[in-house]
Parts: C-alpha cells; structure tokens; sequence
C-alpha cells in the first residue's frame, strides 16, 4: 500500500490523502462559498426568466410559478456544474464518483434501502395514528400509479441533488477537510436548501419580474421562522449526512441517488395513499414540513447512520478524491 494512503478507520476522519509532491488544493470554506454562490445565482437566474418561460413550463408540465421557479432553478444548477468543476479542477470522473463497477446494482441497493427506512418510519406513523390510510384510496392502480411518479421523479431528483452535493461539493471539500465536519456542512446546506422554496404567487398577482423575485425572497425569509420546522430540519440534516457517508465509503454518489429516491418514492406513496391525524397525541414525532419527517425520522437515521458505520468501517474505503 503507498504510504500516502490512510487505514480504511482513520482516513474518514481526516482530510482525503493526496500523494506527494502534488499542488495543495485550496481550503474547503472558498469551495463551499462557491457552490452556494453559484446555487443562489441560478436561482436568481431562474426568477428573472421565469416571466417569459412559465407559459411554456406551466403548458409541458403544469407546474405553478413556484414549483417551475425552483424546478428550473435545480436544472441551471445541474447544467452549469461543468463550467464550476472546470473552474476548481474537479473533472476527473473517478473522485466525482462516477467511477463504480457496479453502478446500477449500487443504485439499485440504494433504492431498496430508501425504501425500508421509510418503509420503517411509515410504518410507525400508521402504528400510532399519526397517518391514517385515505377511505377508498388503496387501490392497485393507484398504487402502481404513485410508484410510477415517484420514481422518475425520485431518480430525476436524486441524480441533480446527489450529484451536486456528495459528487461534487463532497469531492472538493474532502481534498483539506475531515469527513464528518465536511458532512455536517453538506449537510446542513443541502437542509436550508429544502426550506427556502419559493413561495406561491399571491392570489390575483400578476406574474412577472418583480413577483418572481418576490417569490424568491419570500422563500428567504423562511429561514427566520426556524422554529416552525426545526424538527424536520433537523432530520434532513441527518439525511443529508447520511448521503454523505454513503458517497465516502462506497467512493460514488450511485448508492446514495437510490437511497434519496427511494425516500421519494415512499413519501410520494405515503401522501397519495393516507392523511395526517392531527388529533393524534403522537403528533409530536413529524413536522408541519411534508408531515413525515420530523424527529421520528431523525432517531431512525441517526440509527442507520450508527449502523451503516459500524457495518462498513472495516471495508477497503474506496477514494474519493485525487
């Protein structure tokens, strides 16, 4: 083994081994304010057009001003990222984490165990009323129908999120930086991002520039109401780092797209087939968020994570960075 490489227990704990005599990379801050920058710029982006592209994006996929604001905002985020790779040297396809022998079987193995977190998580909120199924709402084709939407749209979500947050920004931060204190920025990143959606166009309002950035601001402004969704926070912070261990040991994104997928789909499922009991007094264990996650979902992925680290510290880590 070359000397510069770490033992599988002690390189996640530190930053990612470079060999000798190679230019130091530069500090992991500058990289995580580009990525930031850069995703606030496509959403500035996506609200000055989003005047003149609604009628077209409203006509292919219905999507409100809101939901087509963030949406093509991901899609900037994920067509740009060449250019931002290019420009902090991140282009080789191995540390990205595309480079896995096996890719679909990662993803696929992913999207099994996305699954039955969820599955588990569901699972109690049905054991104690926090959800209960929709009368009438059970049926095989809805079934089918919700699994269907789920997952392309889960696939589709997980690749641009994946992608950007443990391929890419993991990659760069993980050249000078320890791996957990890179997860838990990751981490916390990729929850604020869930809590500044846009926010709908007001009642009557006429959609256009400064009503987008309206949208846009309003979603801004979330981030001062913290405590209305610390819970769920709190949990997608956890997720996130989760995904994040999952790219570092297995050294690809594919395992952690199927995980985040999968997750999609249930709460896809979860939403089409049962309703919230607010008069449950396990109410407490979601949040106002989508009304699944909250801090029964942080405890059971705080579980997964104690697990999945215990279960893989002893495997060959695969590298991430070179």
């Amino acid at each position: 083994m070359p000397p510069w490489r770490q033992t599988p227990s002690i390189q996640y704990l530190v930053p990612a081994p470079e060999p000798p005599f190679t230019k130091p990379h530069p500090s992991p801050m500058p990289v995580f304010l580009a990525f930031v920058l850069y995703f606030v710029g496509c959403m500035l982006l996506s609200a000055l057009l989003l005047p003149w592209l609604q009628p077209l994006l409203h006509a292919l996929f219905g999507a409100t001003p809101d939901r087509a604001l963030y949406r093509f905002g991901m899609l900037l985020t994920f067509l740009g990222l060449p250019w931002l790779l290019r420009w902090w040297k991140l282009r080789d396809k191995k540390s990205l984490g595309f480079a896995h022998p096996r890719p679909w079987r990662e993803l696929t193995r992913g999207l099994g165990w996305g699954m039955l977190i969820l599955g588990l998580i569901l699972g109690v909120l049905l054991m104690t009323g926090v959800r209960q199924p929709k009368p009438g709402a059970i049926t095989l084709a809805t079934v089918l129908s919700a699994l269907g939407a789920g997952l392309v749209s889960g696939l589709a979500v997980g690749l641009i999120e994946e992608f950007f947050f443990r391929g890419a920004l993991q990659t760069g931060m993980r050249r000078s930086l320890a791996f957990w204190p890179t997860a838990l920025l990751i981490g916390l990143f990729y929850a604020v991002v869930h809590f500044i959606r846009p926010t709908p166009l007001a009642n009557g309002a006429a959609l256009n520039l400064f009503s987008a950035l309206g949208m846009l601001w309003g979603g801004l402004g979330n981030l001062a109401e913290f405590a209305d969704y610390a819970d769920s926070f709190v949990a997608l912070l956890l997720a996130g780092m989760l995904l994040s261990l999952t790219r570092e040991r297995t050294g690809s994104f594919h395992f952690a797209t199927g995980l985040h997928a999968g997750w999609v789909i249930m709460i896809r499922i979860a939403k089409r087939l049962s309703e919230t009991n607010h008069d449950s007094p396990w109410i407490f264990l979601i949040g106002d968020y989508d009304n699944i996650t909250g801090w029964l979902a942080a405890g059971v992925i705080v579980l997964f994570i104690l697990i999945y680290d215990q279960v893989t510290r002893s495997k060959p880590l695969r590298s991430t960075t070179h």
